[in-house]
């Protein structure tokens, strides 16, 4: 995804394998013999052009969204002089296995092909894929490249990918020289690094994932199609959802707007990716936009955005049809939110479960539901608020009378400047006011519950946010208390004023949901210091839901992932789950690399990477039976914060649904 460059492509060559193929046998680097089965249908016995290549190549959905073409390909015989060479038709197989058993007439169980196909001791087949990186530009290259890729586990040494590139060279002889081999996963990257010599003296071209996508000219994290005005979103101001900015840093949070493009990398699990993802808005990244004729000349102009997994375009059109499109993608009716206000008492997270989001919020409840599943250690303990604590503080200061009134208002309906300023004073009115006498009383005995002078993170726990199909993704904030500011209900007051920040209320007007019914519960734990990392990660393969995996951002520090400082780059991994011979083994295969580590350094150690996974597996199979889903089914993920605390704890934080807006 992004090291300095974003490789949202690779997530999906690495773990896309199987569909069919079109038989064509080789015989290595003795001559070529061709053939093919007329009964499948298969067609020819050599790749001559794209054309064919396309024909062939795998139409998995997971791929397709980036623009990826894969051929996959079968090698038998390699242990003999005469190896053959089989491309793969997606139309016709699934798998490699059947393929074998099928096409070429064998009947080897799993276990017995996967024996033969991806172990060091007893290989006889080798099974991997061609995938064409059309956007590739690096070295001097042009019109892009082909990568011969593996299982990443597959313990593929230099012999044998020079027998791969031999045979692919021959059979995919219009390609010449952009043909490389391609060590996707940690275990091939550390068999290259120990037979350089070798694959250089074989004469393999390698590509490094790192370098992979140096040459990237385009990304599309989210594809879509938006209306509105292009803006200079690096020149401060706020945005509205008739905006598509432009950033040339990536932004801590942003309030609705029509669609984003970067002119550097993202990563998918920032908040404004999720939120894009959420929003259903499209979100590029291109590299050098702001200096092109494009830009300049449609800058501050009604727009129309289209965001394909290829490319975009982006032509100018009338300010009619950006309200046309605007109201055409809003909710059509009002809604007013849920929030159970019986429920009076500040409960700690071990006594509540997701089942009382309802008046907790899903974040607190959430949290609490954890403590079921996870050592108790590993996840922070601390308070939840109820709502009922926010409606009676806004009642007792007039503050819902206040905050209707705006929204009558003409200046605040016409004025993005006003309306940011008015909600601007809404909140300091909300810092400065009174609490309740027996509101005070029953906070202060809260707060006497954890250590005298430990500093407290109060965090927002909403009625809209971390909800299945919407996650809310940085519409509020949280604060931490020091002893020094006196009493807790001070750093509670500034939780509850960011109900009415410009981007949360931009978030509920898109969505027609009626501001008054929302209502805020809080979150209060003791609050990590000098943690060691702090990461997200989501509970499968998020580029290819069929296969099993974990998808991981992660940064040295306190450097949030979510809300990166600018120029962060994360350590960025894919954790996969493979049953080769009968044993479960875990394979990462690092896609990025963080820039605030030594170089060759990583943040997370293999311990940590290991307690991540297992808690990972436990949170999705918990959280799977408490939402009535079946964990296998690739609809259904979990996404969760989590760090690695000073003394090297590793603590989840949140648990929410993963939203994929599809």
């Amino acid at each position: 995804m992004k090291g300095v460059f974003i490789k949202l492509p690779l997530m999906c060559l690495i773990l896309l394998w199987g569909r069919g193929c079109v038989e064509v046998c080789f015989a290595g680097t003795h001559g070529v013999t061709a053939g093919y089965n007329t009964a499948l249908n298969s067609g020819i016995s050599v790749i001559e052009d794209r054309a064919v290549f396309d024909r062939l190549a795998s139409g998995d959905d997971g791929r397709a969204s980036f623009q990826l073409s894969e051929v996959k390909f079968l090698i038998t015989d390699i242990r003999t002089d005469n190896p053959k060479l089989y491309f793969i038709d997606s139309n016709a197989f699934e798998y490699h296995w059947k393929f074998f058993n099928e096409a070429l007439g064998w009947n080897l169980s799993l276990l017995d092909f996967n024996t033969r196909t991806y172990t060091d001791f007893n290989r006889r087949l080798m099974a991997g894929s061609v995938v064409a990186h059309d956007r590739y530009a690096g070295s001097g290259q042009s019109g892009g490249i082909y990568t011969i890729e593996f299982w990443p586990s597959d313990p593929v040494h230099a012999d044998e990918a020079a027998l791969a590139f031999r045979l692919i060279l021959h059979g995919m002889a219009y390609a010449g020289e952009r043909i490389v081999y391609h060590p996707a996963g940690e275990t091939q990257v550390r068999i290259y690094n120990e037979e350089n010599g070798l694959f250089e003296a074989a004469g393999v071209p390698v590509l490094l994932t790192s370098e992979l996508f140096s040459g990237v000219d385009y990304a599309a994290l989210n594809t879509g199609e938006a209306c509105g005005i292009l803006r200079n979103g690096s020149s401060g101001g706020v945005h509205s959802a008739r905006d598509i900015p432009v950033f040339q840093t990536i932004p801590n949070d942003i309030s609705h707007v029509a669609g984003i493009i970067t002119t550097i990398p993202q990563t998918p699990l920032s908040h404004i990716n999720l939120k894009a993802v959420q929003n259903g808005t499209p979100n590029i990244y291109i590299p050098n936009f702001t200096d092109t004729a494009e830009y300049q000349s449609l800058l501050g102009r009604y727009v129309r955005l289209t965001a394909l997994p290829g490319g975009y375009t982006i032509e100018e059109i009338p300010f009619s049809a950006a309200v046309e499109w605007l109201e055409s993608v809003r909710p059509d009716s009002a809604t007013i939110l849920n929030r159970e206000l019986a429920e009076q008492r500040i409960q700690s997270l071990e006594n509540i479960r997701l089942a009382d989001s309802g008046a907790y919020g899903a974040k607190a409840a959430s949290l609490g539901e954890l403590t079921w599943c996870l050592p108790s250690f590993s996840v922070p303990d601390g308070y939840a608020i109820p709502f009922y604590y926010y409606h009676k503080f806004m009642e007792y200061n007039d503050l819902y009378r206040a905050a209707d009134s705006l929204t009558a208002l003409d200046e605040f309906n016409c004025s993005v400047e006003e309306r940011e300023d008015m909600l601007r004073e809404l909140r300091r009115r909300i810092r400065e006011s009174k609490i309740p006498p027996w509101m005070m009383d029953s906070l202060s005995v809260m707060a006497a519950q954890f250590e005298p002078g430990e500093p407290l993170r109060c965090r927002s726990s909403t009625n809209n946010e971390d909800l299945p199909g919407f996650n809310g993704a940085g519409l509020y904030s949280s604060f931490t208390h020091h002893a020094e500011e006196g009493h807790i209900s001070e750093t509670i007051k500034q939780v509850w004023a960011g109900m009415w920040t410009y981007r949360a209320f931009e978030e509920r007007e898109f969505y027609r949901i009626n501001h008054l019914s929302g209502a805020m519960a809080v979150l209060v734990h003791p609050s990590y210091r000098g943690e060691l990392a702090n990461g997200v990660a989501v509970t499968r393969n998020v580029f290819n839901p069929f296969i099993t995996g974990f998808y991981v951002n992660v940064q040295a520090g306190e450097d949030m992932v979510t809300n990166p400082e600018s120029e962060s780059v994360p350590e960025e991994f894919l954790l996969t789950e493979q049953n080769i011979t009968g044993d479960v083994l875990r394979e990462i295969q690092y896609t990025g690399l963080s820039n605030r580590v030594q170089s060759g350094g990583r943040v997370l150690s293999a311990e940590h990477i290991e307690q991540l996974a297992d808690y990972l597996e436990m949170i999705h199979n918990h959280y799977a039976s408490v939402y009535g889903m079946d964990r296998t089914d690739a609809a259904f993920a979990m996404e969760i914060e989590f760090k690695i605390t000073l003394d090297g704890e590793l603590i989840v934080k949140q648990a929410r649904p993963w939203v994929t807006g599809v």
